[in-house]
């Protein structure tokens, strides 16, 4: 009985979330957005823009890595975060909700083969898109605004 729940646990957080992460990158000790982060996120805002055309909010989430210097609470992370927001709402109008955190945490990454530009950097901000109703998921089915899929023809007996 305790393995066919502890089964069951992982499939619920498995369930359709409709929220897109995006991930900032940031010079070490430093809480400016570099203009290839901006390009960057000019690229993700346009595919949002095109795949959502309502957006509920973007939550963001501020770090800083063990390596960096400041490790406040409300240090380097919440102005990297802050910074972030400002160039979402400034360079690149988004008006929907921003949700900036509270506090920043302390992250380290996971080591990786991949040595890109983004692993030089240090992981700063991760972003959160929530789009509105209607999007991808089967959880909206009761919403009148929620458009089904075309049904798909099937090779079988019809009935």
């Amino acid at each position: 009985m305790a393995l066919a729940l502890a089964t069951l646990g992982p499939t619920a957080v498995l369930a359709c979330s409709p929220i897109k992460v995006f991930y900032v990158y940031f010079d070490r000790d430093s809480a400016a957005v570099s203009a290839d982060q901006v390009l960057r996120l000019g690229s993700w805002m346009t595919e949002l823009r095109m795949r959502y055309p309502n957006h509920e909010a973007i939550y963001v989430g501020a770090s800083v890595e063990p390596e960096e210097r400041d490790h406040r609470p409300h240090g380097l992370g919440l102005e990297r975060g802050r910074n972030v927001a400002r160039v979402l709402r400034e360079n690149l109008q988004f008006t929907a909700r921003i949700d900036l955190p509270k506090t920043s945490h302390v992250v380290g990454r996971e080591p990786s083969a991949n040595k890109s530009v983004e692993n030089q950097r240090a992981l700063g901000v991760q972003l959160d898109f929530l789009p509105a109703c209607p999007h991808e998921c089967a959880c909206q089915m009761g919403d009148p605004l929620y458009k089904a899929p075309a049904p798909r023809h099937s090779t079988g007996a019809s009935g």
